[in-house]
């Protein structure tokens, strides 16, 4: 390791608490101060990049500027974006022969258009696999339809509305839906391809940075099925509860919000019943 910050074990105790409590603070992201090496891995390339003399003085400037620039740059240094195309397929299964049928049949699509919520997209592969299964459901229907995708990052935000991936990363997506929403590049000889989302799914998706802890009132969003999954577990057991009940007051009643596999809710948010394994219906 070069720079400023060149031997493990730069980052103090009373640092290490003053970092973890501002990425909580702007994020909800909880991350235990005693792992100073996760710590160090990942903001000290940030640091030097600030320009600061040492750990001691960014500090004192995150003291200064809890909520500025320099305090979201930390947030990105420290996210975990962990996504891949149709994590957990059983969801999307269960999009296709339940979800989309019972929304629509409230009025989802027909009455209004049918919104279809990534509510930490990462990188977007979340949001693209939900919006093939919905634009193959609507194919042979008269449907309106979106895709919104909200994160805590906003430079992690410009690379879902790029929406390129690498090949590696399109393994997961079945070959029929590679062929209809992939428009692969023309690459120099030797080089892999990459592979961006179609113009027709892209055009239908709203990116924007939201905190779910703190969701502000005015967010012009209703939606009818919502993604909360692989964030939770970044939260404690009360921020978890928190977190979900925001996002449940944006889903309209009828809809639905799934979870990850493995961050069960110590409660079903306020308003919704279990319907099946990490899935809830708005009541």
């Amino acid at each position: 390791m070069s720079g400023p910050f060149p031997e493990r074990g730069w980052i103090g105790a009373e640092q290490s608490q003053i970092l973890v409590e501002a990425v909580h603070r702007l994020s909800g992201i909880s991350i235990a101060p005693t792992k100073t090496d996760f710590l160090e891995h990942r903001i000290n390339r940030l640091l030097q990049a600030s320009g600061v003399a040492n750990v001691v003085e960014y500090v004192n400037h995150l003291r200064l500027n809890p909520t500025g620039p320099a305090a979201l740059r930390l947030v990105e240094a420290l996210a975990t974006h962990t996504t891949s195309f149709f994590r957990e397929r059983a969801h999307y299964d269960w999009l296709l022969a339940v979800g989309l049928p019972a929304v629509v049949a409230e009025g989802a699509g027909l009455d209004r258009p049918l919104v279809i919520w990534s509510a930490a997209c990462s990188t977007g592969a979340e949001l693209w696999s939900a919006g093939m299964v919905v634009d193959g459901f609507a194919r042979n229907r008269t449907l309106r339809w979106d895709l919104v995708g909200t994160d805590v990052s906003q430079k992690i935000l410009v690379k879902a509305a790029q929406a390129i991936f690498q090949e590696e990363d399109i393994l997961p997506i079945p070959e029929d839906m590679r062929k209809r929403y992939l428009l692969r590049s023309r690459s120099p000889s030797g080089a892999k391809p990459r592979y961006r989302i179609a113009p027709e799914l892209r055009s239908r998706a709203r990116l924007g940075w939201a905190n779910l802890l703190d969701l502000p009132s005015a967010m012009a969003l209703t939606a009818d099925i919502t993604f909360l999954r692989n964030v939770l577990i970044y939260f404690d057991a009360e921020d978890q509860l928190r977190a979900a009940a925001n996002v449940a007051r944006r889903i309209r009643p009828g809809g639905y919000l799934l979870t990850g596999h493995s961050e069960g809710l110590a409660s079903p948010p306020p308003g919704m019943t279990p319907v099946a394994p990490s899935i809830y219906r708005k009541e």
